[in-house]
């Protein structure tokens, strides 16, 4: 009986120190100043009320660590509200995982960046255009394909530049390197997905296709924060968007990036090295973003479906500052910058 007394009173002690912890928990700015988890309620709460996002789910980073998390909000017109478990449409923020998958697929053999695709997997949708026999793997990572982001409904996909010419964005180029991959493994992009990245680093409920757990987990989307609805869920996967998870478990991934940043041969040291200038200070990188800024290099993906489902990662390489969140509307951009200031300055 006294050995249990003893036990409770450890137990309880544990609990109060972690009740504590969390309290006064602090979160140092890229300025140097101390911030609370209160401070950080306090600018979600008003970038909610102000920006009229229904519902978010953010995960600060720290020196490679989680150092704060928060799924809050409501997740449909019912005003049901949002929690841990809740999904979000990761959009764009599909292809650095995809990416960073291709670059252990390049480490493994199963493919070079600067072979022409055709010569792994002749893609029928474009063969007509002998252009498409220029397309690399590297040129789809660096979004230099020559070819759109999406075609127009009905219509074939057609070259809208010279591959190699120049800088535009294409979620059709990574498709194509999604069929490329899939033919050269013999493998569903799921379970390559799955195999190279969700189980090493240990990513939970994350999905590219639409199955009951995602029925069931899934926000409804505010499209243009005026109508309440959900995409029409993937059949298929889609490398360059179809991912739906949340802001815990895809920070696990960000955290990996983040070690891997400072060890020379990672997966992620071939990601991060700049291919042109997309912007004044700003470069695609081969899946991922990098921006010079007066703290260092910022790496980042941002992702928007239908004007439904926003979301971003960014995180500073020197400090190991960063964040990752999604939301059910089409405030990111904004929010963005406003999270961006407070946690340079804490204002």
């Amino acid at each position: 009986m006294k050995n249990l007394r003893t036990q409770l009173h450890l137990l309880l002690f544990f609990v109060l120190v972690v009740l504590s912890h969390k309290t006064i928990a602090q979160i140092k700015t890229l300025e140097g100043k101390n911030i609370t988890t209160s401070d950080v309620d306090k600018f979600i709460k008003k970038q909610m009320d102000s920006l009229e996002i229904p519902a978010i789910s953010i995960a600060i980073i720290e020196d490679g660590k989680i150092v704060y998390y928060q799924a809050s909000g409501i997740k449909n017109n019912e005003k049901q509200s949002i929690d841990t478990y809740t999904l979000f449409e990761a959009a764009s923020m599909t292809k650095p995982v995809f990416a960073y998958a291709v670059h252990k697929l390049i480490k493994k053999g199963f493919l070079d960046l600067d072979t022409p695709l055709y010569k792994y997997y002749p893609y029928e949708d474009i063969q007509y255009d002998d252009r498409n026999k220029l397309i690399t793997a590297r040129m789809v990572l660096s979004h230099t394909t020559g070819l759109p982001n999406w075609r127009e409904d009905g219509s074939k996909l057609a070259f809208i530049a010279n591959p190699g010419e120049k800088y535009g964005y294409s979620g059709e180029g990574y498709e194509y390197l999604g069929k490329v991959a899939a033919h050269l493994t013999n493998k569903k992009i799921e379970d390559i997905i799955e195999e190279e990245v969700f189980n090493p680093f240990d990513i939970k409920n994350s999905y590219l296709i639409k199955n009951k757990y995602v029925e069931e987990h899934l926000a409804d989307g505010l499209k243009d924060n005026k109508y309440w609805g959900k995409n029409q869920l993937w059949q298929q996967p889609g490398v360059a968007y179809s991912l739906c998870t949340e802001s815990k478990e895809y920070a696990k991934f960000i955290m990996a990036l983040i070690k891997e940043s400072d060890t020379p041969g990672s997966i992620f040291q071939d990601m991060a090295l700049p291919q042109l200038e997309t912007e004044p200070q700003k470069s695609i990188c081969l899946g991922i973003f990098c921006k010079k800024t007066p703290y260092g290099l910022k790496y980042s993906h941002s992702g928007n479906n239908n004007n439904r489902y926003n979301s971003n990662f960014e995180f500073y390489k020197d400090s190991k500052i960063g964040f990752v969140f999604f939301m059910n509307c089409h405030k990111g951009l904004e929010f963005t910058k406003r999270l961006n200031d407070f946690l340079i300055n804490g204002r």
